[in-house]
């Protein structure tokens, strides 16, 4: 009898590490499955999982996960073992849910396996005590290679152990995120469709797609410099995967041209163009001559001093930008936009294609003396007029009679009651 004992408890003891060492799948939601026990921590960083104490639109799931700094490393942080190794040949980015206490924090996702080999992505978080959305681009990454996912917030950061150094994490998800629409390409306008029109942030920007400030019609990017920014945070024109066609620089014709609003004149911005998974890069600096729209020409075959000439017949197929480069942070951020990007010099009228409207304008070439008239819109009817650069040069009421206006020869366009219409040529 106590010889069968004796093999039952043997045989559990052989199971017993199988259940110890149950690991875990993606999606995980914290609602079952995954448990604290779960987690590896490291060098002061604790996670387990709790209650939502923090529920919004965003987030209403009554459990999440959660990790504490206190003391140890700057790099403290905390992992789970997957059940089997990232294949990202088609999902190729981490998503998950954020709360943090603090806006600006360098939230690194990292990836590794037991050999030791490891890569890892940086993202700043941009809402401060309330849940968003986050998103780390491994498209880069070595397939069928990593089996352990790496969290490290508030990274290069002791924590306290207080609310400040608390954070919580869920609904962890491999995404992705262009969700089969075509890779950027040049020229890039924000407004074809089909196309995945991403960026992505180092160092302390946070950039989104948003409409114009100026001319809701019209799509653009939006840079936040946060008050925590690198004196050289930069945004990248598309993922790390770049564009889908190398830029086609020559010994002739080695200029980008984009648009930019900035809020003050002499806002230094670089531009630096590499090949995508290769350090071999080129960049040059430019500064904006006032506050608000203009089109910079960015040559890259006038490069910065100290850094590496322009490669005719390199393949460079990415490109980042780095507004307010060599200034830090300030309080509350600086906020910046750019659109139509361009190898070489824009078109001469604005690179938007227009919306369609069931009025036109006339005579197009406008010439001196001449009145404009509008067809098929009402007098009373609110107009602007914009100039290539994209700045408003001039706004009314339609009268019947057509609008006196005094304008420089040049490219324009229409817009009415918001809509763009017509390109105009004032000679």
């Amino acid at each position: 009898m106590m010889n069968q004992f004796f093999r039952l408890l043997t045989s559990l003891g052989a199971l017993l590490p199988i259940c110890l060492t149950a690991q875990t799948t993606l999606p995980i939601d914290f609602e079952s499955g995954t448990v604290a026990a779960d987690f590896t921590d490291f060098d002061g960083a604790t996670a387990d999982v709790v209650a939502n104490p923090y529920p919004d639109a965003l987030n209403e799931s009554p459990t999440v996960g959660r990790i504490v700094r206190e003391g140890g490393q700057i790099w403290a942080g905390s992992y789970l073992a997957l059940d089997a190794p990232f294949d990202f040949s088609e999902e190729n980015a981490i998503r998950m849910k954020i709360w943090s206490p603090r806006s600006g924090v360098r939230m690194k996702v990292k990836l590794e396996n037991a050999e030791g080999l490891s890569t890892e992505v940086d993202q700043w978080n941009v809402t401060s005590g309330g849940w968003e959305t986050m998103t780390w681009d491994f498209a880069l990454a070595l397939p069928m290679t990593f089996d352990r996912l790496l969290f490290m917030f508030d990274f290069e950061t002791i924590g306290d152990g207080t609310d400040d150094s608390t954070f919580y994490f869920d609904d962890i998800e491999q995404v992705d995120p262009s969700a089969g629409l075509a890779q950027i390409d040049l020229p890039v306008t924000f407004e074809e469709e089909g196309v995945f029109y991403a960026t992505m942030d180092f160092w302390g920007n946070a950039s989104e797609v948003v409409a114009d400030p100026e001319n809701p019609a019209n799509q653009v990017v939006q840079v936040t410099k946060m008050e925590t920014a690198m004196t050289w945070a930069g945004t990248i024109i598309g993922t790390l995967e770049g564009f889908a066609t190398p830029i086609p620089f020559t010994e002739t014709d080695q200029t980008i041209s984009i648009r930019v609003h900035t809020p003050a004149a002499g806002t230094p911005i670089l531009l630096k163009a590499e090949m995508s998974g290769n350090p071999i890069a080129t960049e040059t600096l430019q500064f904006s001559s006032q506050a608000g729209w203009e089109t910079l020409q960015f040559n890259l075959g006038n490069e910065m001093p100290g850094t590496e000439p322009l490669q005719v017949g390199f393949p460079y197929d990415l490109l980042a930008i780095f507004f307010g480069f060599g200034e830090p942070g300030v309080e509350g951020g600086t906020t910046y936009y750019f659109d139509d990007v361009y190898f070489g010099q824009q078109p001469a009228v604005s690179v938007e294609a227009p919306t369609a409207a069931n009025w036109t304008c006339y005579p197009n070439p406008l010439r001196a003396g001449q009145m404009l008239q509008l067809d098929g819109l009402n007098e009373g009817e609110h107009v602007a007029i914009w100039d290539a650069a994209g700045r408003e040069v001039w706004s009314g009421a339609y009268q019947a009679a057509g609008l006196d206006m005094t304008l420089k020869a040049g490219a324009y366009f229409v817009v009415a009651n918001g809509r763009r219409a017509e390109r105009l040529l004032v000679q």
